[in-house]
């Protein structure tokens, strides 16, 4: 009873700390001068906040240690390291968990909640975070973080002012050691011998690093792709006039029967944003098989199965084409593949041909190199191949009144002439004064599904911009999740169904 007295004691004297430090005013050691800001956001309050200034750089406000709270903070994380080797970690909420050991360690000194919560905030980062970019992961507007070596500023892309420096910049030793942090985080190892890392950290980022100078002259480096935590949807493009509803409209009566598409672009253009957006207008009930190098892509489908490749240790690596390989005899009905660059192009359209609905993105600037690519070395798809190809969907980052912006700049329908050439037609053509897209008629696509329905081009002509207002006005009442999307495109093409039965 005594134990569970003290026990109980000592939790609401933790409680009470949390609360003080929680409560503290961190903001009069930021250091920052707000009147040349030309904004400023918080990122976790108390502690760490964003503000652009006029320069535009990116200043990461976080509250500035003393000298005598910075050699505390060294004291107090050399003895929670040694007190956390000894526990057992596989705890569910380890930031409750490491709190409790910060409290007992202050016990023996005397602290104001201001310098607590300072201490506090910089070994919670330096333990289970991601040490001073943190707060950077927790920014909703970043889109990627990036540092190209040794005591250069760490950039940001950010979505309202594009790619601009920060206030970070590491040294030879911080930067070497943080990236063998970074990924240790994503379950890999880099080293002298594998200075080339690809992977996904445990936040969901998917993260690309060299290690020292064996592949790099300027040392280290790192770059960090963020994604959202609720995935992007057909409404958000449409929202966003990525993609008109119209051409949305086309792309789900695509998608929900089978038509084939791959999706192309320049590098951080949208594809496979795109691709993971609408997937979206796959039959709740399809199976999916997914294969990706890193997981980006995020279904609310039930009956998905997502897979990655993988380093095998001792076995070499598991690499897309194997795992497109494993997928065919799964027999799924859609199969979704995260980019193709060489031999798995052939087996991609193998399942084409075979009956499968698959999608997938291709690195090229317009639908002329991308057929170029595929046709020549090094991958080689025979012309025939591309019988079962539909739709070749071409993102591109375009500016509009100074602003980038990522855009669908033309949806391709693409096919094979009896003379056994390839074809194709832009059936969606962006208008760049108007910021548009035109809907150019005599789809063939529409064409085949009115053949399966027993419609007329007219008719499904109708029924796509029915769709396009249908989508319009989910637009109109967002929020929607994923889920309650996902149930509602459902319940339309149950309604869809009934209208086509009478």
């Amino acid at each position: 009873m005594i134990r569970r007295i003290f026990k109980r004691r000592e939790t609401v004297e933790r409680e009470q700390l949390y609360e003080e430090i929680m409560e503290a005013d961190y903001t009069p050691f930021f250091e920052f001068d707000f009147d040349n800001a030309l904004e400023w956001y918080w990122l976790e309050k108390p502690f760490a906040m964003a503000a652009i200034s006029e320069d535009h750089v990116y200043n990461l406000l976080q509250p500035k240690l003393t000298g005598e709270e910075f050699i505390l903070i060294q004291k107090i994380h050399a003895t929670l390291r040694d007190r956390l080797f000894l526990e057992d970690l596989a705890l569910e909420n380890r930031e409750a968990f490491l709190f409790e050991k910060f409290a007992e360690v202050l016990e023996d000194i005397g602290l104001d909640a201001t310098s607590a919560g300072k201490i506090w905030y910089h070994l919670r980062n330096s333990f289970i975070g991601y040490e001073r970019i943190d707060p950077l992961l927790r920014d909703p507007f970043i889109e990627d973080i990036s540092c190209n070596g040794y005591n250069l500023p760490v950039f940001v892309y950010h979505k309202a002012y594009g790619s601009i420096p920060t206030n970070i910049t590491y040294s030879q030793e911080e930067l070497d050691r943080f990236v063998l942090k970074l990924s240790q985080k994503a379950n890999s190892q880099a080293s002298l011998e594998r200075p080339l890392v690809d992977a996904t950290l445990p936040v969901g980022a998917r993260v690309q690093i060299t290690y020292r100078n064996v592949v790099s002259t300027r040392g280290s480096s790192f770059t960090i792709r963020m994604f959202s935590a609720e995935p992007i949807t057909p409404l958000d493009l449409i929202a966003w006039n990525t993609v008109s509803k119209e051409a949305m409209a086309l792309l789900w009566i695509a998608v929900e029967n089978g038509r084939n598409m791959i999706i192309i672009g320049g590098t951080a253009c949208g594809k496979t944003t795109m691709m993971n957006a609408v997937s979206f207008f796959i039959p709740a009930y399809s199976k999916i098989v997914s294969l990706e190098d890193t997981r980006e892509i995020q279904l609310p489908h039930q009956n998905w199965l997502p897979m990655v490749t993988r380093e095998v240790h001792g076995r070499g690596k598991v690499e897309m084409f194997d795992l497109l390989k494993a997928a065919l005899r799964q027999r799924p009905e859609y199969i979704i593949v995260g980019e193709i660059r060489g031999r798995e192009a052939a087996t991609l359209f193998q399942a084409m041909n075979t009956g499968h609905a698959v999608y997938s993105t291709f690195h090229a600037g317009d639908i002329e190199s991308a057929i170029n690519r595929l046709t020549h070395d090094p991958i080689n798809v025979p012309i025939a191949m591309f019988v079962p190809l539909d739709l070749v969907a071409v993102l591109s980052v375009e500016y509009v009144r100074g602003r980038a912006v990522r855009r669908l700049s033309d949806l391709h329908e693409i096919w094979v002439t009896r003379k056994g050439e390839l074809d194709y037609r832009a059936v969606f053509e962006r208008k760049a004064e108007e910021d548009r897209l035109e809907f150019r008629g005599e789809s063939r696509v529409l064409d085949r599904v009115g053949l399966r329905y027993g419609m007329s081009r007219e008719e499904m002509e109708e029924e796509m911009l029915n769709s396009a207002e249908f989508l319009k006005n989910l637009v109109s009442r967002r929020p929607v999740g994923m889920h309650e999307l996902l149930k509602e495109i459902d319940e339309y093409r149950k309604e869809f169904y009934r209208r086509l039965r009478r």
